[in-house]
C-alpha cells in the first residue's frame, strides 16, 4: 500500500512538472489586431519598397531605411558605402592621401606609412598602407576607393608583404617557424582580387533591383564571376523604438535549424522568465524557413531607469541547405535597451509577418536561378 502511494505521488509530481513545463514553453499567441491597431499598421505599409540583399528580395515600408553601410564582407574584403557628390569624393581621396603620407610609425624602419598608390582611373584608387603606427610595415592594408553612380565605396583587406630586404630577418624567422613561402607575400593575389572586385562593383539606388547574376550590397551591386565568393551582408533598420536586422551569408550552412535548437531556447526562456509568442515553419516559395518570436522583460536606463517589455523575434531561411548560390538568411527584430511604446505586441507581430513573408529569390540572382 505504501509503495502504491509512493508511485501515485511520483506520478502526480511528474504530471505537475510536465504541466508547468508545458505552460512555460507553450506559445501564448497575441490578441487579434483591433480596428485602430490594424488601421495604424495598414498606414505604415501603405507604401512599400523592395530591398535587395545578397541574392534575395524582400519588402519593407517606404519609411524604413537601411542604416548599415559598412556591414559587408566579400571573401576577405570589407566594403563600406556612402552617397557623395563627385567633388566630395575627389576631396576625400586627396585628404586621405595627405593623411597617409604624413602618418608616423613607432619604428622608423616601417616608414613610409603609405607604401604605394595605384591610380586605376579618376574614379578608382588603391592605397597600400601600414595597418597602423605600431604594426610592422610588412603587415599592411590595401584600401581601395571607388566612385560609381553617386556612391563612394571603400574596400579594405589585410595583406602580408615581407618582400622588402629590410624585413629579411623577420622573413627568416617566419620561415623557421614553419610558415610557407606563399604566406609571406599575398599582396599580388589580394591586389588582383581587389581590382577584380572594383571592376565588377557599381553603385545603385536603394530600390533598384538588378537583373544580372550577382549580389546586392548597401547602395551597390557586384556582378558574378566564374568563381563564387563567400559573402556576409547585413542591413539594419531602426524605426522609432525597435530595430530589424537582416543578414545574408553563404559562408556556412548549420547542422541544425532554429526549431531543432528548441531545447536550448526553451531552457533560456525559462531561466530569464520569458515566453514564446509564436513559433513554427514558414512557407515561402522554394525557401525552407522557420521563426521563433519571444517576449520577456529587460531593464533600461535611458531616458530613465525602468523595467520594460523585451522582444526578440528570429527568422531563418535555408539554414541547413544554404550554399554559395543560395545563401542562408536571417531576420531579427529586437528592442534591446529601448522601450517600445509606438506599437503593441499584436502590431509588432503583424509588422513582422508582413516583412518576413515577402522574402524570395531575386530572378537571375545566380546562374541557373530564375526564381523570384
Amino acid at each position: 500500500m505504501r509503495v502504491r502511494h509512493l508511485w501515485m505521488g511520483l506520478l502526480v509530481v511528474a504530471l505537475i512538472l510536465s504541466t508547468v513545463f508545458w505552460l512555460l514553453t507553450r506559445s501564448w499567441p497575441v490578441a487579434p489586431l483591433t480596428a485602430k491597431e490594424k488601421q495604424m499598421t495598414n498606414k505604415l505599409f501603405e507604401q512599400t519598397k523592395s530591398q535587395c540583399i545578397g541574392r534575395y528580395l524582400f519588402d519593407v515600408p517606404a519609411s524604413f531605411n537601411n542604416v548599415a553601410m559598412g556591414q559587408v564582407k566579400i571573401n576577405e574584403m570589407r566594403i563600406t558605402s556612402k552617397r557623395l557628390y563627385p567633388p566630395a569624393f575627389a576631396q576625400r581621396i586627396r585628404l586621405r592621401e595627405q593623411e597617409l603620407n604624413h602618418s608616423p610609425t613607432v619604428d622608423p624602419k616601417d616608414l613610409p606609412y603609405l607604401k604605394q598608390v595605384y591610380r586605376v582611373n579618376d574614379n578608382t584608387v588603391i592605397f597600400d598602407r601600414n595597418e597602423n603606427g605600431n604594426v610592422p610595415g610588412f603587415g599592411r592594408i590595401l584600401e581601395g576607393h571607388f566612385y560609381s553612380n553617386g556612391v563612394a565605396f571603400i574596400i579594405t583587406t589585410q595583406i602580408t608583404d615581407l618582400s622588402d630586404p629590410k624585413y629579411k630577418k623577420d622573413r627568416e624567422d617566419y620561415l623557421n617557424s614553419g610558415s610557407k613561402e606563399s604566406d609571406l607575400n599575398d599582396k599580388p593575389q589580394k591586389l588582383a582580387e581587389m581590382q577584380s572586385l572594383l571592376s565588377r562593383l557599381k553603385g545603385r539606388e536603394d530600390e533598384e533591383v538588378p537583373t544580372l547574376p550577382g549580389i546586392c550590397i548597401p547602395e551597390g551591386f557586384i556582378n558574378d564571376t566564374n568563381m563564387m565568393s563567400k559573402d556576409d551582408i547585413t542591413f539594419i533598420y531602426k524605426p522609432v523604438d525597435f530595430e530589424i536586422i537582416v543578414n545574408s551569408y553563404n559562408t556556412l550552412a548549420k547542422d541544425n535549424t532554429l526549431l531543432e535548437r528548441g531545447n536550448e531556447i526553451n531552457a533560456a526562456l525559462i531561466r530569464v522568465g520569458a515566453h514564446t509568442l509564436k513559433k513554427g515553419t514558414v512557407k515561402l516559395p522554394d525557401i525552407d524557413a522557420e521563426e521563433w518570436l519571444m517576449k520577456g522583460k529587460q531593464d533600461i536606463y535611458q531616458p530613465e531607469e525602468k523595467n520594460v517589455n523585451y522582444y526578440t523575434f528570429q527568422f531563418y531561411g535555408n539554414e541547413k541547405t544554404g550554399d554559395l548560390k543560395l545563401p542562408v538568411f536571417s531576420v531579427e527584430l529586437h528592442n534591446s535597451g529601448k522601450e517600445t511604446k509606438t506599437y503593441t505586441d499584436s502590431q509588432l507581430v503583424d509588422i513582422w509577418d508582413r516583412i518576413t513573408r515577402t522574402f524570395r529569390y531575386r530572378t537571375g540572382s545566380a546562374p541557373g536561378n530564375t526564381r523570384q
